[in-house]
């Protein structure tokens, strides 16, 4: 899809605020490189509302009007994206005529963000109203941004590995209780010693993209898992278009 960031309409959102992330601190490793994060990002199904032309909707970002630039809404739902189309035909928004949802894969967004925009750290994600409500409950204060959920050991105070050493980061909260009941359920001693930690996409991304040696070698484990009901919404496109 060519011309995917040129200006469908502004919104008038500002960016979504970027947390830091309480990461272990391993031993140096080599920065990661942008087609490391590229192939994290390419199982990340995402949402963007175009119009005919491939044109996407756009919020403006910046701290002041003459920093202000227009980039592109990335919906992590299709629940939130087709909402908001809902909503602007509702309300007779100039937005919604001709608009349409495009699936894409998270890496083709970013890369076409870091081409065409100062920086792909611009592009902002819109997050299911759900998820920052249960983020928000974990985290005890009010959670901006897209919530990630990993499993972590309270004993040891440490992040569950796979048994093929990743770091699996959820962006559903169920789908981690249900990995986690699934543990459980062979191992029952470790129920008192499992929790669930939740820290922003963003923040991940951000520290991804700065070329930090002291974090580098505990990102390379890091594997986002799409949400379910995602995969579950393009498989019934599958098969409608089937």
């Amino acid at each position: 899809m060519q011309g995917i960031f040129r200006q469908l309409a502004s919104t008038g959102l500002t960016g979504l605020a970027i947390a830091g992330c309480a990461l272990m601190a391993p031993a140096p490793a080599l920065a990661l490189s942008e087609q490391e994060i590229l192939e994290k990002l390419e199982s990340i199904p995402v949402f963007l509302i175009v119009n005919g032309d491939g044109q996407s909707l756009t919020a403006s970002v910046g701290e002041t009007e003459e920093e202000q630039v227009q980039v592109p809404l990335v919906f992590i739902n299709s629940t939130e994206a087709e909402n908001f189309l809902t909503a602007a035909a509702e309300e007779d928004s100039p937005i919604a005529e001709g608009a349409q949802l495009a699936v894409l894969p998270l890496n083709q967004v970013y890369s076409q963000a870091s081409s065409q925009l100062d920086s792909p750290e611009s592009l902002v994600y819109v997050p299911s109203v759900q998820s920052v409500q249960e983020a928000s409950q974990i985290a005890q204060q009010e959670f901006q941004g897209v919530p990630l959920y990993a499993a972590v050991n309270l004993e040891e105070g440490q992040y569950l590995l796979t048994s093929d050493n990743t770091l699996p980061m959820f962006f559903s909260l169920a789908d981690l209780q249900s990995q986690v009941s699934a543990l459980i359920d062979t191992n029952p001693a470790i129920e008192e010693v499992i929790g669930v930690e939740v820290t922003t996409f963003e923040g991940i991304l951000s520290n991804m993209a700065a070329n930090d040696p002291d974090i580098d070698e505990f990102l390379e484990l890091v594997q986002f898992v799409p949400s379910s009901q995602t995969l579950q919404y393009l498989d019934s496109l599958s098969t409608g278009a089937n």
